[in-house]
């Protein structure tokens, strides 16, 4: 009968999604406990379908719902009864629970050939029982017991792969982001049927973490406020589930280039000495791969390029030819017009036309310039702004010789400049945070509303663009496809846009106007891609001296003034 279940899952692989639910037995388990596991289709996606899986804890605890785990399948299409079979990926969450960023890396293998599976860690989600009103973060004891706990479950997890008929049990790997990818490590050390390991802003020494990152404050301060005897049981009990435990029995795998580190350079959340420690402990740490001049909620900027890396790690275990030919690009089928507007028109979404970003997630540009003028002067700088749901945003300036500056929006107004003293707008409990520029002129506001609606505009409307301006498909000076665009009044005014990979992100421009010249690199372009609230925050080790709101406000208000009237 096991045997006939296991076929018919491999069908359900090659062929269309089954109906209703099926349960499926696993008689190999770390612990040595056989259990079943049940399977439900959930959703068909391109290349893909998603099962919502459940399946017994390895640990029971007091409270049913926490004993049960819940995970999301993301099966290949195309796997039939006698193909090779496929590499696997466990893939973990963040600490702060919003499942989106898992959700796209198991998403981004799948789509790629691998199946991939993500499962909410104990206490998250439909595992937090009802009447549990504290944060189990906010208590060390339970935290350290749901990461003992999580980290079982990890096992158990690979436990369910290694039975699936379409996946290679000897080429099982996990990968997990900040909490997620610590305890990847952890797991991966603990558990040798764990053949790769993508740890991405993750490090070792998580005693040294919590102490430090402000978003582990309150777990921090109860910690230190614990009788010394039941203090020292909970650290001993963090440090056996730390990476750096761990490390020692993973070391071998990672100097055979099965462990990668992608890590950000400027991690306000995970010190960089915990990187190193970890990195050093597996032999590693000229192998890390460093997102220079980011930070642990600002490395999405380099998002796809991580998620990039990380799947092609993975995707160095598949059977040669099974793997999937590459999507055609989005681009596909556009003239050059049409790409360079598309561009122009997400430009518009971004400065406020259209739909603005959902809940957790944020518009993100990163740009860095240079420009000549004509007399030879040289100015450079670089600017990184981040527009999130309602009125949330960051606005980060660099512009030498004049310097660095910060203005921005969480549960309130802020700025900062220069050192790390940040004045912080104090609003009461009961106001929302405002629009930032509500202050403004009217003509001006009017002015950025008139701006960003004409560029949202120009999509459906390309021949308004192409009254002024020729484009048409060309290399630039490096050889790299792009597109030249040419003042049609002016044809010694003109310029060459690079895109990335995908056709539709900007990479490169370079161009010259009117004796201006100038190059900007596009660091990130992404609309609708994950955020945290800590992103809209000060880092934890800034000086903060609260001001009036208004205050800020009024300052934001005159700012928009000035550039206004600057750009006429």
């Amino acid at each position: 009968m096991p045997t006939i279940l296991l076929l018919l899952a491999t069908v359900w692989g090659a062929g269309g999604p089954p109906a209703g639910e099926a349960t499926f037995p696993v008689t190999e388990a770390f612990d040595g406990r056989p259990f079943e596991y049940r399977m439900e289709f959930a959703a068909q996606r391109p290349g893909y379908r998603v099962y919502q899986l459940r399946y017994p804890s390895p640990v029971e605890t007091p409270f049913a719902a926490n004993n049960t785990i819940s995970a999301e399948y993301y099966l290949p299409d195309g796997i039939g009864p006698d193909d090779p079979r496929r590499p696997a990926v466990v893939c973990l969450h963040i600490l702060g629970g919003a499942f989106e960023l898992v959700q796209l890396v198991s998403s981004s293998l799948a789509a790629r050939g691998i199946p991939a599976v993500w499962f909410k860690l104990p206490y998250y989600g439909e595992r937090r029982p009802e009447g549990l009103k504290e944060d189990p973060r906010h208590d060390p004891a339970r935290f350290v017991e749901a990461l003992t706990q999580g980290l079982l479950d990890v096992r158990r997890t690979v436990d369910v792969l290694a039975a699936r008929p379409e996946v290679d049990p000897s080429r099982i790997g996990v990968t997990g982001i900040s909490l997620g990818g610590m305890l990847a490590g952890t797991a991966a050390g603990a558990d040798p049927r764990i053949h790769r390991a993508a740890l991405i802003l993750a490090g070792g020494d998580v005693l040294e973490i919590i102490y430090h990152a402000r978003e582990s404050r309150r777990t921090a301060e109860l910690l230190r406020a614990l009788p010394p005897d039941r203090r020292r049981e909970v650290e001993q009990t963090l440090r056996s589930v730390d990476p750096l435990t761990h490390a020692g029995a993973l070391r071998d795998r990672a100097r055979d280039g099965r462990v990668l580190m992608i890590n950000a350079g400027a991690d306000e959340v995970i010190p960089r000495k915990c990187t190193d420690k970890l990195a050093n402990a597996l032999g590693i740490a000229d192998e890390v791969i460093w997102l220079d001049d980011l930070g642990h909620y600002t490395a999405i900027a380099a998002l796809p390029q991580a998620l990039g890396r990380t799947v092609a790690f993975f995707a160095e275990d598949l059977p040669e030819g099974v793997e999937p030919a590459p999507p055609a690009a989005p681009a596909a089928g556009l003239t050059p017009l049409r790409r360079v507007v598309q561009l122009v028109q997400q430009a518009g979404t971004f400065l406020g036309a259209g739909t603005e970003p959902r809940a957790a997630r944020c518009h993100f540009i990163d740009v860095e310039a240079t420009v000549t003028l004509p007399d030879g002067k040289q100015m450079e700088g670089s600017a990184r702004i981040i527009r999130g749901e309602g009125h949330r945003f960051r606005a980060e300036l660099d512009v030498p010789p004049l310097g660095a500056a910060v203005l921005a929006q969480g549960h309130g107004p802020w700025m900062a400049a220069g050192d790390k003293t940040v004045f912080y707008g104090e609003l009461p409990p009961d106001r929302a945070p405002d629009h930032p520029f509500h202050l403004a002129a009217e003509a001006n506001m009017l002015k950025l509303r008139t701006a960003a609606g004409l560029l949202t505009v120009l999509n459906f409307s390309p021949e308004l663009v192409e009254r002024w301006v020729a484009a048409s498909d060309e290399e630039d000076d490096d050889g790299r496809p792009g597109i030249r665009l040419t003042r049609k009044d002016r044809p010694g005014d003109s310029g060459i846009l690079v895109f990335h990979e995908d056709g539709v992100t900007p990479k490169e421009a370079s161009f010259d106007v009117e004796g201006v010249q100038g190059r900007v690199v596009f660091r990130a372009w992404q609309l609708d891609t994950v955020a945290h609230e800590t992103l809209f925050e000060p880092s934890g080790d800034a000086v903060i001296q609260k001001v009036d709101a208004d205050d800020l406000y009024r300052m934001f208000a005159a700012l928009l003034n000035l550039a206004a009237e600057t750009i006429r």
